[in-house]
């Protein structure tokens, strides 16, 4: 035993210098301030600023307690939670090693994302650059601005409990951010509203509010008027559904977008608020592609139309967009659509 005793020692030794090293290192060597991402006090925050190498930018503010995208849209919730999520949790695993260090930071020269974080006066709480992720993509490479300053190192971060990088939470592309909300409306905020089918005029119709739940039923061509009862609770059920209307997405850069807008839409829907502000959707019938579910009919021939999408102009024809049939077909209802069904 005692032939050991030497190499015993010399193993306690060692061990002893190895957890001092470790633990002197991330005090001393490493800066634990560049390592320091996150902004602890969500409530703290009042503006960020995400630019990239492309030249793109986006600056999301928070106005009225409803976060903005370069002070002309409202922000997609999901994505602003996203971000905050991102910004206020995002740790540090450990510096890049030396070895990777050179390549980390010319790819990051040479793609990247700079966030900057202010308070409500303007004062510059965090700023620092997004790489791309790590090797095995679990981790994302950001690199602190200390004192002015890019930190000497870049850093291999993550969000605790999230797997994935990060970098998509930084987007720069501003329709991204736009809100995909269309109609976002309680019946009683709603003073009037009209569904036209210029090809099928007799399944055109309006409705009008009159008084606290109660609504008037007419069709847009009065020779269609339907001498009969209609259903209050019917109308009613059909405005409840203009509380959550989404579209899918924009599409502005559709390079047959001005040909579209000059035909004649298959359906318009009007709601006009209780100010006489006026919402206007015109939807168009999109033609099949590539990315359609449906190619065929049930007869095996080819489709012309996309049965589950439709083309949309929006936003007083300022915007282009793709909304699904899955969420508006429930809006796509005929006049008689409102009347007693007797039961068969």
């Amino acid at each position: 035993m005692k032939k050991f005793l030497p190499y015993i020692l010399i193993i306690f030794a060692l061990s002893g210098a190895a957890i001092w090293f470790v633990k002197h290192q991330s005090k001393g060597t490493i800066n634990e301030q560049e390592g320091d991402f996150a902004v602890k006090d969500s409530k703290a925050i009042s503006k960020i600023i995400l630019s990239d190498t492309e030249n793109k930018k986006v600056e999301l503010t928070n106005p009225g307690g409803v976060w903005m995208v370069n002070g002309k849209y409202p922000a997609r919730e999901e994505l602003v939670q996203q971000l905050f999520d991102a910004i206020t949790r995002v740790t540090s695993l450990c510096p890049v090693p030396t070895a990777a260090h050179d390549n980390v930071i010319r790819e990051m020269l040479g793609h990247h994302v700079h966030a900057e974080i202010f308070d409500a006066k303007n004062n510059l709480l965090k700023s620092y650059w997004i790489g791309g992720p790590s090797v095995d993509g679990q981790n994302t490479y950001m690199l602190l601005e200390v004192d002015g300053k890019p930190a000497s190192r870049p850093h291999m971060t993550y969000v605790p409990g999230v797997k994935g990088y990060l970098t998509f939470r930084y987007n720069t592309d501003e329709e991204n951010w736009r809100t995909r909300v269309l109609f976002n409306y309680k019946p009683e905020e709603i003073k009037s509203l009209s569904v036209e089918y210029p090809a099928d005029p007799k399944n055109s119709f309006t409705i009008v509010n009159i008084a606290k739940d109660s609504f008037t039923l007419s069709p847009v061509d009065e020779k269609f008027r339907i001498n009969d009862s209609y259903q209050q609770k019917f109308i009613q059920q059909y405005l409840a559904f203009y509380s959550s209307i989404y579209i899918e997405a924009f599409d502005n850069n559709y390079s047959l977008k001005d040909s579209v807008q000059k035909t004649t839409p298959f359906c318009t829907i009007t709601v006009t608020e209780k100010d006489n502000s006026a919402n206007k959707v015109k939807l168009f019938y999109m033609p099949i592609s590539k990315r359609s579910k449906s190619q065929f009919d049930t007869k095996g021939n080819d489709m012309t139309y996309d049965i589950d999408h439709y083309h949309a102009s929006i936003h007083d024809e300022k915007d282009f967009a793709i909304v699904q049939y899955y969420v508006f077909g429930k809006l796509l209802r005929s006049y008689k659509d409102f009347f007693f069904k007797p039961a068969k």
